[in-house]
């Protein structure tokens, strides 16, 4: 276990010296994320100013709910993006050549690369949370400040360990991008910018069982607003931990699953 933190840590730091070289493009890499994620919640603002709420849910409550989705995200983000290049890599015999080291496959691939995208994401939900607290006119218990950093952490587990799960089966079948995407695109749909009460009992099973995207801002979020005693399920909100390491669980094993049957593509 410490050798593998060891690798790990050593590859980090090397990926991340190797990103400082570039960092003309790092800025503008972070300009663009505050650009595009501006246009997300002018979308929020417009679609609220109209309606006044979203199935009980003011504006600020929304900025909240998608910035706790895009802390996790980001965080996610800067660490591991690239496992969604799994298949990539498979097809153009990339990693073949992790196998041929004498390190874990799994550490040796997580600490291939970090993005520094995912730091606009970070710094911009950060900003975007002081200003819903803010505005809610919130005030929290000492201990709700470290628990909004275990949600963090553990909704960045949350989507790294779905993804990892998802891209695992380019171990079997060679490709996995569609299913990623898919997934992808069902949680941007459902679950970052609105909140999972106001769909029907399928849509709230799938993101809390199938696809658990929910964990990442929704159920967390409704204890740091004070909703828990008002939603269906608000229970919940004290599940995200616990869902994180079952996922990751559930991913390393279909990781360890995938790669004793991995056959390489010979490219």
């Amino acid at each position: 276990m410490r050798d593998n933190m060891t690798i790990y840590l050593t590859m980090i730091r090397a990926a991340v010296l190797t990103r400082l070289e570039y960092r003309a493009d790092f800025v503008m890499g972070i300009i663009g994320v505050f650009i595009l994620n501006a246009g997300t919640l002018a979308t929020s603002w417009v679609l609220l100013s109209r309606f006044q709420n979203l199935h009980g849910w003011t504006f600020w409550e929304i900025v909240f709910l998608y910035n706790l989705w895009l802390l996790g995200h980001g965080i996610r983000a800067v660490f591991f993006r690239h496992i969604n290049m799994l298949e990539q890599f498979i097809v153009e015999g990339t990693f073949d050549q992790i196998l041929t080291r004498p390190a874990n496959p799994l550490v040796q691939f997580l600490g291939r690369e970090v993005h520094y995208l995912g730091v606009g994401d970070v710094l911009l939900s950060i900003f975007m949370l002081v200003l819903a607290y803010q505005n809610l006119n919130m005030h929290w218990a000492w201990w709700m400040f470290g628990w909004l950093v275990v949600i963090a952490l553990s909704s960045a587990i949350v989507e790294m360990a779905i993804t990892l799960l998802l891209v695992s089966t380019s171990f079997l079948t060679t490709r996995s991008r569609a299913l990623v995407n898919s997934a992808s695109l069902f949680s941007w749909g459902v679950v970052q910018q609105y909140p999972v009460d106001m769909f029907g009992k399928l849509v709230r099973s799938v993101v809390t069982i199938a696809l658990p995207f929910a964990f990442m801002n929704y159920y967390p979020s409704l204890l740091f607003l004070g909703k828990q005693d008002l939603v269906p399920w608000g229970f919940l909100t004290w599940y995200a931990p616990v869902v994180a390491l079952i996922l990751l669980y559930l991913a390393i094993s279909m990781w360890n699953f995938g790669i004793k049957r991995y056959q390489s593509s010979g490219s």
